[in-house]
């Protein structure tokens, strides 16, 4: 009996062993597919941004991430008006916000402010420095740290139309100088401006002034450097107002899109053009809708010799890497004693700080602005920050030579009603207003705004 007992004692041991092994095992597989579930959950970034010519871009950088890290990313194009504001409410909201954002410079000390913003630290220092130049890292940086991740920017440069000269000019002095001296022939016949370019938007105006303004240190958000009446700028706008008499511009008549159309035409000989610019004149020689420039070649006996269709020939340059027909240069200076410098604004991608997924919202930063951005031009038509980024016209390298000697935009929030004071003083100023009376009212508003706000 008793060893009956014993074995029925024994067998009920062993199954309670199994059972409870068992229990153990259903338990660990449910847990797994819970945290599985959980994570495939969560595994998600969404990036927000306002400018719908990255769509392109952007969709296809989030399939390769996707591929690569086993997550979603969701992207949406949302409105740039209170774009700061709404990525605020949407990240404090029960369904919170982007992982991570694309904005530019200017907004920065605002999405700091309202603790958006989280450091940038996917970098050594050897690895920054060789990645983005000093004025893309001062254009992320804010607050003394670095947060953001320089994307590419805008910046305005000189444009020539190398069937009418050969090389840039290093002043505007030296425009006036070939003005002066120009010659109508069967080659000119088209052109009706020497200089033309929109004087009536401050991104093309501003270079006049920009290297004797102080919009906020070399990060822009510094409050103490703030200098906007050094005595050159007055000097500058005088000798801008003096252009009025020699290339008479029309600011309530003049766009940018239609100085372009007049350069692709061939009416125009040097103009100021935005980064942008550079796809529609490569557009129009794809399509083949470049003015005809004749070549003027003189037999020995003083006889022109036959125009030469201007179309082959372009497509002969283009062939043998000989050029295109638009040269790019950076912005002249005004005169010997005048210097100047373009205008810039920088996009970053920002990871935001209410992010439930910071780390793998850093790395897909660092993917969308260093790993993937060589292809950023060709897909979506942007100037990339990255230093190394190849093109096909080589002439482009200009651009980030431009940038990097340029002015950023500004980001203390106070100076953001400068660019629409100075834009109608500068248009005040080429109709004939009085240069010191417009530049003082601007300074004094400015000014003013900056000490009701300490």
């Amino acid at each position: 009996m008793y060893k009956r007992f014993l074995a029925v004692f024994c067998v009920l041991v062993v199954l309670a062993q199994v059972a409870q092994i068992a229990f153990s095992h259903r338990e660990k597989q449910e847990e797994e597919a819970t945290l599985a579930q959980s994570e495939s959950e969560e595994r998600e970034l969404v990036l927000w941004y306002t400018d719908d010519k990255l769509n392109t871009y952007l969709v296809e950088a989030a399939a390769e991430f996707e591929e690569k890290h086993n997550v979603q990313v969701r992207l949406q194009l949302v409105t740039a008006v209170d774009y700061i504001e709404h990525i605020n409410t949407a990240s404090i909201s029960d369904l919170g916000g982007p992982d991570l954002f694309v904005t530019s410079s200017e907004l920065l000390e605002k999405a700091r402010l309202a603790g958006l913003t989280v450091e940038n630290d996917s970098f050594s220092e050897i690895e920054l420095n060789g990645t983005y130049p000093q004025k893309a890292q001062d254009a992320a940086t804010c607050g003394g740290k670095l947060v953001a991740y320089p994307f590419y920017f805008e910046t305005c440069f000189l444009l020539y139309n190398k069937g009418y000269t050969d090389t840039a000019p290093n002043s505007i002095d030296e425009i006036l100088s070939y003005s002066d001296n120009f010659e109508a022939s069967a080659k000119t016949e088209k052109v009706e401006n020497i200089f033309k370019w929109n004087v009536a938007d401050i991104f093309y105006n501003f270079f006049f002034i920009s290297n004797y303004v102080n919009l906020g240190g070399p990060t822009g958000d510094n409050r103490e450097e703030v200098e906007l009446s050094a005595s050159e700028v007055i000097q500058c706008l005088e000798y801008y107002q003096s252009l009025n008499g020699f290339f008479a511009i029309d600011a309530d008549a003049v766009t940018t899109e239609n100085v372009l159309q007049e350069f692709i035409d061939g009416k125009i000989v040097y103009t100021i053009a935005k980064t942008d610019a550079i796809a529609m004149l490569d557009e129009a020689i794809a399509n083949g809708t470049v003015a005809e420039i004749p070549e003027e070649e003189e037999d020995a006996e003083g006889e022109e010799t036959e125009e030469v269709d201007q179309e082959e020939e372009l497509q002969m340059d283009l062939t043998e890497d000989q050029g295109y027909f638009y040269g790019i240069a950076q912005v002249p200076d005004l005169t010997e004693g005048l210097q100047t410098k373009g205008l810039s604004v920088t996009n970053s991608v920002v990871v935001n700080a209410y992010s439930k997924e910071r780390d793998l919202a850093k790395e897909l930063a660092k993917y969308i602005t260093c790993d993937k951005v060589d292809s950023l031009y060709s897909m979506a038509n942007k100037m990339p920050v990255k230093i190394g980024v190849e093109y096909e016209n080589e002439e482009m390298s200009t651009l980030l030579v431009q940038y990097e000697n340029s002015v950023e935009v500004p980001k203390i929030t106070d100076l953001s009603n400068y660019w629409i004071e100075m834009e109608i003083a500068f248009a005040n100023i080429w109709r004939g207003n009085d240069v010191g009376g417009e530049i003082e009212s601007v300074n004094q508003k400015i000014i003013s705004q900056l000490q009701t706000s300490e």
